[in-house]
């Protein structure tokens, strides 16, 4: 192990070396540019004269922006800060900007008007604002630049969040799929662009699942992303436990870019710019290729149960245009595929004598495609953003298995494809400064080709599912902010949920506060109905009624719905230090359950997969629990996240009685920081260290009825201590490495990743069975450390 760390730190170390060596050469002042526009908050309309300045510590720039709330400053390369102040509205402030040389570095700052026309109160950074201005509580905004601050993130948006309090990741270290607060991860809503879409990972867990092994969508193509984890404003619906709302990153208006990456896992390149020279359209594009063939020659993967060592690519775009009078046009689309599988062994021998005798193949797509329109009335107080678009996702898996004479039979097989049509319209007006109304409806068509069987012992296959089916589900939602005083701010709402899968209208109503007193202390609140369908395929699903017979038994099912309190306090220790505590109350309600009152099944433990057995929606559940934090933003070269969560997590099951969930692992400790030291003879190249340390609650598992179990010579769980055991404590330490090298008009980004460096195996699930007369119990383990280098170069 000693020998690929080396390996792995050498891959990094030699280039960097090389380039630094020749450093004189290039010691020579550079230089680059921040441009942006400063827009009303509410109404997104532009702010002419707006005072800018922007400070690196060493001094500060100033400029004023144009008729159209446009700016741009010439900075040197490093991090900067920048303050936004126009009359009426609080003064923003912006940490933690990251410019290089030769690149033009895009921002929107949006500035909030007083109520009391004072113009000078700070309003805090804007970068821990969510872009959606009705977020009161539960929110957070993530930069794309944030990636390579959070150690093993591997760029990754799911795997950036688990620093966030009350966040973890599944069990599995080759699992990115978020549990939040106790929740299952399939009551997570992804949008892009403002669209919902189904699971953008790769090599998806299963059917369902909102998780995989990594995002499809880089944080390279991505200009950030909203974050939320419980009482989410009146525009969000179809989500009980969390929301990931991406946005694609647009072009350089400016100038032509681009960018070539490699790392031990695969190759990534970007390109954007201006359409025309002093236009104001521009287009992006990034694509990305990984293979982990490199991690099964040094041992990393284990090559005995992954035969078809994993691979996959993906793209994102953007086109931008601004018309003059119909508004600003966007052209996006997102996507990616992977495949993972395992072989049979090709010797009748060994197969005789033990060999791997299974053999499956993966394959899993996702895509995207559509277009957004955001149009500004001249009244400079309305606009409306319509976006629609198409997704798909197609999910094949084949599992067969070889004999002694290396015949292969088809043991089990499953297709899904989802093609779906998407709208959404948001129209938002500023009657005042103190009132503002946003209405609005997100339209979801989506069809199914669903299909799946299993062989039996009879030599037949028994099909599991075989339908064509379509549905539409609907969101519509109004949302009023109101400002009594400019340090008070009411948010309430209402978010219709209307399904014809379901044949169901609810209603689901929202309401947030903030209350900002004396010496940076801040009081917030949220509360709201929630709710969220199941995948298309549970309802079309073929259970079985009797020994012989199958029927679609679960058409009737109504949609799981949860009620969450929040209630939220922080206070500002300084202008970059932050600490506040969040606790909160969820009932969940009409989860669906078993039919069979001996059963202990809820959908609320599961996390992908179909149930094979009659549900209906009488189960129940709750989670509680207190979040604590201690932020330090990245100023004065450093920064740490500090998180503490403690929560409970039961459920209500079919039996009657109330147990903990799989997800109830009781408490979360996060600690995340970092320190970036200016290197070179001008002091403008940064070598960074960021480290990533977690500790937590194992997940939960039912124990072995040993008596019952010998009695009837197979494994019998002890139903009445369902979920009562705990798995041991999961910890993990992660470190990441980065060195940026700034020449006149590029750079070269230099990164290590190391997950786990203490090379921890956890135990991620206990396995039992049963042989001759002895019950054995076997742990299966996750994966040690593992290195990633990787290098950038942005021209």
């Amino acid at each position: 192990m000693g020998s690929l760390i080396r390996k792995a730190f050498l891959q990094l170390l030699l280039p960097v070396l090389f380039l630094t060596g020749n450093a004189p050469l290039y010691s020579r002042q550079f230089t680059s540019y921040l441009s942006g526009t400063a827009v009303d908050a509410e109404s997104r309309s532009p702010l002419a004269g707006a005072d800018i300045s922007v400070t690196d510590g060493s001094g500060f720039k100033t400029t004023v922006t144009d008729s159209l709330g446009r700016f741009k400053i010439m900075l040197s390369p490093g991090r900067h800060t920048l303050r936004a102040g126009f009359m009426g509205y609080n003064t923003a402030v912006v940490n933690d900007i990251l410019i290089g040389p030769g690149k033009e570095v895009f921002i929107s700052v949006m500035l909030t008007e007083s109520t009391l026309q004072l113009g000078e109160a700070r309003v805090g950074a804007e970068s821990r604002k969510t872009h959606n201005t009705m977020a009161t509580v539960s929110a957070r905004r993530l930069k794309s630049q944030d990636a390579a601050r959070f150690a093993a993130g591997y760029f990754d948006p799911l795997r950036m969040v688990t620093s966030m309090p009350g966040v973890s990741a599944g069990n599995d270290d080759d699992n990115n799929q978020i549990i939040i607060r106790g929740n299952s991860p399939k009551g997570m809503l992804w949008r892009i662009e403002g669209l919902e879409v189904p699971n953008p990972n790769h090599l998806a867990a299963g059917e369902g699942a909102s998780g995989g092994a990594y995002s499809a969508v880089t944080t390279n193509a991505l200009s950030g992303f909203d974050f939320y984890t419980g009482a989410f404003p009146a525009e969000f619906g179809n989500a009980t436990s969390g929301v990931m709302d991406l946005n694609l990153k647009s072009g350089s208006t400016s100038k032509r870019g681009f960018a070539l990456g490699l790392s031990v896992v695969g190759a990534e390149a970007s390109a954007e710019g201006p359409f025309a020279k002093g236009g104001t359209g521009s287009w992006f594009v990034n694509l990305r290729y990984a293979n982990f063939d490199f991690l099964k020659r040094y041992g990393i993967i284990d090559s005995e149960e992954v035969g078809i060592i994993p691979s996959s690519y993906d793209w994102a775009a953007k086109a931008s245009f601004k018309s003059k009078r119909a508004g600003t046009f966007e052209i996006f689309t997102a996507g990616g595929s992977s495949v993972v599988g395992d072989l049979a062994s090709d010797n009748a021998d060994s197969i005789k004598n033990g060999a791997d005798k299974d053999e499956y193949l993966d394959r899993h797509l996702f895509a995207i495609a559509g277009i957004k329109h955001l149009w500004a009335l001249p009244d400079e107080k309305t606009y409306i953003r319509t976006t629609a678009g198409v997704t798909w996702q197609r999910d094949v898996s084949e599992n067969h298995v070889t004999d002694t004479l290396l015949n292969r039979t088809l043991n089990y097989s499953e297709r899904f494809l989802y093609p779906a049509l998407r709208i959404s319209v948001v129209a938002n007006h500023k009657f005042s400064p103190s009132n503002t109304l946003r209405i609005g409806a997100n339209l979801n068509f989506t069809t199914g080709d669903m299909f799946a069987q299993r062989l039996l012992n009879t030599g037949l296959y028994d099909t599991l599912l075989n339908s064509n089916a379509s549905g539409w589900y609907n969101g519509y939602f109004a949302q009023w902010k109101y400002k009594p005083a400019d340090n008070i701010e009411i948010n309430t709402g209402v978010h219709v949920s209307h399904s014809g899968i379901t044949s169901e209208v609810l209603f689901e109503p929202r309401i947030g506060m903030v209350i900002n007193l004396a010496g940076g202390r801040r009081i917030s609140l949220g509360a709201g109905l929630h709710s969220r369908l199941e995948p298309l395929s549970i309802y079309n699903y073929r259970i079985k009624v009797s020994k012989t017979g199958r029927d679609i038994a679960n058409s009737e099912l109504k949609s799981s719905r949860a009620l969450h309190f929040t209630v939220g306090l922080s206070r500002e220790l300084a202008p970059d230090l932050n600490a506040g505590i969040e606790a909160y109350y969820q009932h969940l309600f009409s989860v669906p359950y078993a039919v069979n009152p001996r059963s202990q099944y809820s959908v609320i433990n599961a996390s992908y997969g179909l149930p094979d057995i009659a549900l209906n929606n009488g189960g129940k559940g709750t989670n509680y629990g207190a979040e604590f934090t201690i932020e330090k933003e990245f100023t004065r070269n450093w920064y740490t996240v500090m998180t503490a969560s403690l929560f409970d997590s039961r459920y209500l099951s079919p039996d009657g009685k109330t147990y903990s969930t799989y997800y109830n692992n009781g408490y979360i400790f996060n600690l995340t920081a970092g320190r970036e030291f200016p290197v070179g003879r001008k002091r403008q190249n940064l070598l960074g260290f960021n480290l990533k340390a977690l500790v937590r609650g194992g997940f939960r598992y039912t124990p072995v009825d040993t008596d019952l179990s010998l009695s009837r010579k197979r494994i019998v769980y002890d139903i009445s201590e369902t979920y009562g055991r705990h798995l041991p404590e999961y910890r993990r330490i992660d470190l990441g490495i980065t060195y940026r090298l700034y020449r006149a008009s590029s750079s070269w980004i230099f990164q290590a990743e190391i997950q786990n460096i203490t090379n921890r195996h956890n135990v991620v699930r206990k396995r039992f069975s049963y042989s001759r007369g002895v019950i054995s119990e076997r742990d299966s383990y996750s994966v040690g450390l593992v290195p990633v280098a990787s290098v950038r170069y942005e021209f």
